[in-house]
């Protein structure tokens, strides 16, 4: 859920939501997006690096669903030898009136080095009205918490997230349906642009 803003939520299997059973009934769509750097929450995970994406997703009713993989955060220790990054996630939303809600829970999972499923990752609550938007994304087992606050306009959206150490403003342009373009100003960094270019296949 990154490069992109990623948006839904998260489940650790599709299985353990019961969808399964009703194969017929999954349908997935598929993209792949090629960004200039690695851009997450304010932070550039990638040391400058391009970041090579693929987003699998889909819905069964009010349960989305889904699995990211990329090239990789470089940016820690754990993680510096540039291994693949997968994450699984899923969620359940719907509406009362005009506010809409989601429920979810994202996996991070980094294979080379043994980082994943209950290792990293987040349970995802959101509220929307309109083109405004809510999520607070809480760390499973720490005290982890960040808040992001969206709003749509059109083909600009504009995003505030605070992780209680630091804090960010994006906005963002949807030059096209595959071509974006983000300026992200961290507090106490220089601003970051970000071009992203996305294609379904």
């Amino acid at each position: 859920m990154k490069t992109l803003n990623k948006t839904l939520i998260a489940a650790a299997t599709i299985t353990t939501l019961g969808l399964a059973a009703a194969p017929t009934a999954l349908a997935l769509d598929a993209s792949a997006s090629l960004a200039t750097s690695y851009l997450w929450r304010g932070t550039e995970l990638g040391n400058g690096d391009a970041a090579l994406a693929v987003d699998l997703s889909g819905s069964n009713g009010a349960i989305s669903y889904g699995l990211w993989v990329s090239s990789g955060d470089t940016s820690n220790s754990a993680t510096e030898n540039g291994g693949t990054e997968y994450d699984i996630y899923a969620s359940y939303g719907g509406s009362v009136g005009e506010v809409g809600y989601s429920i979810g829970y994202a996996s991070y999972n980094y294979p080379s080095t043994g980082v994943g499923f209950d290792d990293a990752a987040e349970y995802i609550y959101g509220l929307s009205y309109g083109p405004a938007s809510v999520t607070v994304f809480d760390g499973k087992g720490s005290d982890y918490q960040y808040t992001l606050v969206g709003y749509e306009a059109g083909a600009y959206s504009f995003a505030y997230g605070d992780n209680e150490t630091s804090t960010h403003f994006d906005v963002s342009y949807a030059v096209n349906d595959s071509l974006s373009l983000t300026v992200s100003k961290p507090e106490d960094n220089d601003a970051i642009v970000v071009a992203s270019y996305s294609l379904p296949f």
